[in-house]
């Protein structure tokens, strides 16, 4: 089992972290780890701060009517992720309203196909009386 971290907070209780092998404290609260943590630190708010990288607003629209509509557009997303030319993050939300999207179509399509079904029965039972 792992120690834990010997560090009191200033409410008097014990950080709940696992102490670093071999030492009495975590990373979190290891002096000797302090630059390392401040750099960190900073390279994550500057990342942070970095403005998404996005289509220009002229970009047209694309349909979307279809599955192969969002099969375009996700290979489009795809290689421009992979240019640069399109943020990872944009991408990740592209590609989930992308699965709801193909879920719809595949909803409406059921629905057309039970509405077929739905009109041949009403026929069938109209000739029948």
């Amino acid at each position: 089992m792992a120690n834990k971290c010997q560090f009191r907070k200033k409410d008097g209780k014990h950080c709940s972290a696992n102490a670093q092998v071999g030492k009495n404290l975590c990373v979190f609260h290891d002096p000797a780890k302090a630059a390392d943590g401040r750099r960190a630190r900073r390279a994550g708010g500057i990342n942070r701060s970095r403005v998404a990288t996005v289509l220009p607003p002229e970009t047209p629209d694309n349909p979307l009517r279809s599955t192969t509509d969002v099969s375009t557009l996700l290979s489009e997303s795809i290689n421009q992720v992979r240019r640069g030319q399109l943020d990872p993050r944009v991408a990740n939300a592209v590609g989930y309203l992308a699965s709801i999207l193909l879920n719809a179509l595949d909803q409406g399509l059921v629905e057309e196909a039970f509405g077929d079904i739905s009109l041949k029965n009403r026929k069938r039972l109209s000739l029948l009386a």
